[in-house]
């Protein structure tokens, strides 16, 4: 991008998740985003003054891969007590492949719960509360980790403060950029038409 100027970058890597993370914050008020892990890669770009400057730390749950976990696991163990309690090689041979599906289930559940659960703090748009920008808590250190935060939130506040637009204008401009970031795969469809049914129950 022609007279680009960063401002300040933040790198980071999860090695459990095998995945980057990296955010540029340039021209003052926009920020470049770059998600890439092992189901793909995202690149993006905002302006800061759409964001929420106040982020929220949480802890995602997968849900859906615990239950997988849960079950696989809990199979697995059941079908070793019986052969545990039932010795025989007759029992044994035909157990044994179907122990070892319900353990490798159980094993993959495990990664994609830890890849889909992370510990992140998550900037949100202003208005209809779409997470823009997910940073991996404390990483790569606490240090540049609180700086780069702290850099956002006071970049956020300063394009915000620069903005001559009143409120229905800012309503369009986001659900504008929402829909571009979902058709860019950066937002899901349900995240998606949340943010919308909330911009346009502001709009009443």
């Amino acid at each position: 991008m022609n007279g680009k100027i960063t401002n300040r970058m933040l790198h980071q890597k999860s090695r459990a998740l095998g995945e980057q993370r990296n955010f540029d914050i340039y021209n003052e008020k926009y920020i470049k985003v770059m998600y890439k892990g092992l189901f793909g890669e995202h690149k993006y770009h905002l302006n800061l003054a759409m964001m929420e400057p106040w982020p929220v730390r949480h802890r995602l749950i997968a849900w859906r891969w615990l239950l997988a976990l849960t079950y696989s696991g809990i199979t697995a163990l059941a079908f070793t007590l019986y052969v545990f309690f039932h010795p025989g090689i007759g029992t044994l041979g035909w157990l044994l492949p179907i122990i070892v599906i319900f353990v490798l289930l159980a094993l993959g559940s495990l990664f994609l719960f830890l890849y889909h659960s992370p510990n992140v703090i998550e900037f949100r748009s202003r208005y209809g509360a779409a997470v823009l920008i997910s940073l991996l808590y404390k990483k790569p250190d606490v240090a540049s980790f609180r700086h780069f935060v702290e850099e956002i939130k006071q970049r956020i506040l300063t394009a915000s403060g620069k903005v001559r637009m009143d409120k229905k204008q800012m309503l369009a401009i986001e659900m504008k950029e929402i829909r571009r970031l979902r058709d860019e795969g950066v937002l899901d469809h349900e995240a998606c038409q949340r943010a919308e049914d909330r911009l346009l129950s502001l709009r009443v």
